[in-house]
């Protein structure tokens, strides 16, 4: 009797832990999954921004600052774009640009635009 209950505590004990590993997997990929994926926006449309303080991408009434301004060269201020972009913490590239303040939510390095 005592051997049939030890074994079955055993089972029971050892489903507990399956299920518990089965659980922070599930919380480790949940949590990967969005801290990967917090500072990216994919494939929106936008509107670039240009004036004398540097270029910005306009997503959901917000400008971002961009960093690699290059990517941006080719297109007019006003124009609708299709971009992907990355916050960043800060940006390399130091430009003149003029005494006015252009107010924005932080920098971004674009990673495609058409």
């Amino acid at each position: 009797m005592v051997k049939i209950f030890q074994t079955q505590h055993l089972k029971v004990r050892h489903g507990k832990d399956e299920i518990m590993k089965e659980k922070i997997l599930i919380l480790t990929v949940l949590f990967l999954t969005t801290f990967i994926s917090c500072s990216k926006v994919n494939n929106k449309n936008m509107t670039v921004i240009k004036d004398c303080t540097g270029s910005y991408l306009r997503f959901n009434d917000k400008d971002y600052q961009v960093c690699n301004i290059e990517v941006v060269e080719n297109f007019d201020n006003g124009t609708e774009v299709k971009a992907s972009f990355k916050k960043i913490d800060k940006c390399e590239n130091n430009w003149g640009g003029c005494n006015m303040l252009h107010q924005n939510e932080g920098w971004i390095n674009v990673r495609n635009i058409k």
